[in-house]
């Protein structure tokens, strides 16, 4: 259970979340990490009728068994959204069983093309992790401008952004 989940917490296409994500996965895994990405992105199209509620679709059950159950640390890599972060991720939340997440570990992300770097979203997912009993890493990180982090073509993030996700990244991997 030495492995990483990375979780770009958005369900929109090409999103800029996506990009912080993959940089954090690279990034663990230059340090020698098994790392595993999961894009919200990849979640079943009905998953919120098929899985919810005691049903459990075959996609989605692979999911819980690739990036959930045998890992033990996660990271989150969460959007404004309305002040707070995603339903999306609050719906990912609540399609697993709660026993799942008990014990785990968590680091938060945080990003917006505001000003806060959705530092109300990453206190309101510290929240809901803490109630379904995951330790969640007091540093994290979060980055104003997300849209202004990448080069023009979006293949390369800015050195004082990369510094900070490192220095997030080596506490995780203590933690």
């Amino acid at each position: 259970m030495n492995t990483i989940t990375v979780i770009s917490g958005t369900n929109r296409p090409e999103s800029y979340t996506r990009l912080v994500a993959q940089e954090y996965a690279k990034m663990l895994m230059d340090s020698g990490v098994e790392v595993k990405m999961l894009s919200l992105e990849d979640l079943p199209n009905d998953f919120i009728v098929s899985d919810l509620y005691g049903k459990r679709s075959e996609r989605m059950d692979a999911i819980i068994g690739e990036f959930i159950n045998n890992v033990n640390k996660f990271v989150f890599v969460v959007p404004e959204y309305n002040g707070s972060y995603p339903g999306i991720v609050k719906l990912f939340l609540d399609s697993i069983p709660p026993r799942m997440w008990t014990s785990k570990k968590a680091s938060i992300v945080g990003v917006s093309t505001g000003q806060a770097g959705n530092l109300r979203g990453q206190e309101h997912l510290t929240g809901v992790l803490n109630y379904l009993k995951v330790n969640v890493h007091y540093n994290k990180p979060r980055f104003s401008s997300v849209d202004r982090l990448f080069s023009e073509d979006k293949q390369n993030m800015n050195e004082e952004a990369r510094k900070r996700l490192s220095e997030s990244m080596h506490q995780l991997i203590e933690f």
